[in-house]
């Protein structure tokens, strides 16, 4: 049917999206120098500069580049224009409390948690994503529960048909499906495919595909559980309790069919089955480390300068563990956090960073997979001693992966001042790199660390209306530092040439200081009295040491993501 673009117009709410969008680009493959906060600052004009072509949605760029997974592949990451991000949660906006009621309770991801139906949705997503792991532990150790599948989708969201999709929806919306209805189904299925090239695939990582992606997979949801499985979801990593081995290998098999239904296939390499009393079952229930992960956030919090200082030396201890080649990088994490957290307090600052960089430092190295993480933690310690392995693996010895470089330029950004070798390397970036986001990052990372005449012979070298949007967009960042009266001059002429930015130009030139995107953490002191830490419910389960135990579930929630 022909898209009526009027009525599209009238229905998606861009404003109430707005709000989500910064949200949604927290956790970006490629995020933004400064998080969209010039879109969103400035929403109304941005929506009104472009009010006759917002749904022109061929007329706004996107580009394709690849993240690697943690077996040495990759994997397709697309960084979208704003406008298609801005239409992308705007429709999930229209669609989400139509269709997340369709969604069963063994579907844990990316449910509506918001009684608001304009606040942000998935507010609770990281209690869900705990609560996922949580229940089925206890599903685990259930007397009737005598074997165990686990396993995971294949490039999940590289084989969603996008025709598939829409009709997924159609049938939930079911008969009672209005006028309005059936024109965003279609207006959705034509953005989505604006980002694929043979139909196939919606792009990861952001909010609106992993609550549409999960929809898709709704009646494999409905197929197993009639089946009388015990069965448990988060996006396409799939768990099952049986009663024995037996129960277990025919859940996989009519899994493996309703899948197939819709040419689904699960990673023969995730796929396992485990059986109570074994060394496997025995790792999945475990729960030692997450207690005392816990434990350790109420030492933090209550911040007594004994029992702080008692705790470092285990928790570095268990961090060394895990980072093993036999360790768990997802506790890893956790313990690296923790530390982190401890050297917020200025009396601890110093002696736990020392430590706790060459841990990371490794790490970059033997996990790109995580590079977004081991940036943000090696981001607290500006001047610590990682510049080696930074330029190794921009220069000397250069990483494969154009998303691990892409983090190394913006770990660099935080860098009071880097080598003049690594600064003209980064100015290469902007002919030479192989991904155009990397180098777009590589230019924020110059302009912060040039001088003014750098900073104008980068803009009056480099920006014009040929370069891709991101190329043109980190460039105006780059030089928000030029002294006022030559930059404003350098600004007016890109927007007689590119309107796009007018609304980053109008941002950047109200900035009381300038903003790179590095986050600075805070540090504070330690009480002069330990406080008084909230008793919480003990809702976490599992075993430790070969016993059963319950205690609080952590409150932190990147590291176990």
């Amino acid at each position: 049917m022909a898209i009526d673009y009027q009525k599209v117009k009238r229905i998606l709410q861009l404003q109430k999206a707005g709000k989500w969008l910064v949200k949604d680009s927290d956790d970006d493959f490629f995020p933004d120098p400064i998080n969209f906060a010039d879109v969103v600052g400035e929403l109304d004009d941005y929506l009104q500069q472009r009010q006759h072509r917002l749904l022109q949605i061929d007329a706004f760029t996107s580009q394709m580049d690849y993240v690697p997974k943690a077996s040495g592949m990759v994997r397709e990451a697309i960084w979208l224009h704003p406008v298609h991000r801005l239409l992308y949660l705007a429709t999930l906006h229209y669609f989400l409390p139509k269709l997340d009621h369709h969604l069963p309770s063994e579907v844990y991801s990316y449910r509506l948690d918001s009684d608001d139906p304009d606040g942000y949705p998935f507010g609770k997503r990281i209690d869900r994503w705990k609560q996922f792991h949580n229940d089925f532990r206890r599903a685990c150790l259930d007397d009737q529960t005598g074997a165990v599948l686990v396993t995971d989708i294949a490039s999940f969201y590289d084989h969603i048909r996008i025709e598939d999709l829409a009709s997924r929806i159609r049938s939930l919306l079911g008969a009672g499906m209005t006028q309005d209805d059936r024109v965003m189904v279609c207006f959705l299925e034509a953005l989505v495919r604006q980002w694929s090239s043979d139909g196939y695939g919606i792009p990861q990582n952001l909010d609106a595909s992993s609550f549409f992606g999960s929809l898709f997979l709704s009646g494999v949801d409905h197929e197993i559980i009639q089946k009388r499985y015990r069965y448990f979801r988060w996006v396409d990593d799939i768990r099952i309790c049986a009663k024995n081995k037996k129960q277990a290998i025919r859940a996989l098999h009519d899994l493996q069919a309703a899948l197939a239904h819709h040419r689904m296939f699960l990673a023969s390499d995730k796929t396992k089955i485990y059986l109570k009393g074994s060394p496997e079952f025995e790792n999945l229930v475990d729960v030692e480390d997450d207690a005392y992960i816990s434990s350790i956030e109420d030492v933090i919090a209550r911040g007594d300068k004994d029992e702080v200082e008692m705790t470092i030396p285990e928790v570095f201890r268990r961090l060394g563990n895990h980072a093993s080649p036999s360790g768990d990088d997802r506790k890893f994490r956790a313990y690296a956090n923790r530390t982190l957290q401890i050297s917020d307090y200025q009396e601890f600052k110093d002696s736990v960073l020392a430590q706790l960089v060459p841990f990371v430092v490794a790490r970059m190295e033997s996990h790109p997979n995580r590079s977004d993480y081991w940036t943000k933690l090696l981001q607290a310690v500006p001047s610590g001693d990682w510049l080696e392995m930074a330029t190794r693996l921009l220069k000397s010895d250069p990483s494969v992966f154009n998303w691990q470089r892409f983090y190394l330029w913006k770990l660099l950004v935080a860098r009071p001042i880097i080598p003049k070798e690594l600064h003209e390397f980064a100015y290469s970036a902007v002919t030479t790199a192989v991904s155009e986001l990397e180098a777009a990052q590589a230019i924020v990372c110059y302009g912060k660390h040039a001088n003014n005449q750098q900073r104008e012979i980068l803009y009056v070298q480099h920006f014009s209306v040929q370069r891709s949007y991101p190329i043109q967009r980190a460039i105006l960042i780059a030089i928000q530092e030029l002294e006022t009266e030559l930059r404003g001059k350098l600004y007016k002429r890109a927007l007689v040439i590119c309107p796009e930015h007018t609304q980053l130009v109008a941002y950047l030139e109200k900035l009381e200081s300038p903003k790179y995107g590095v986050t600075v953490r805070s540090t504070r002191q330690l009480p002069d009295q330990p406080r008084a830490v909230e008793v919480a419910v003990k809702r976490g389960i599992g075993k430790s040491r070969g016993h059963v135990i319950q205690y609080r579930l952590s409150r932190s929630d990147y590291d176990y993501e």
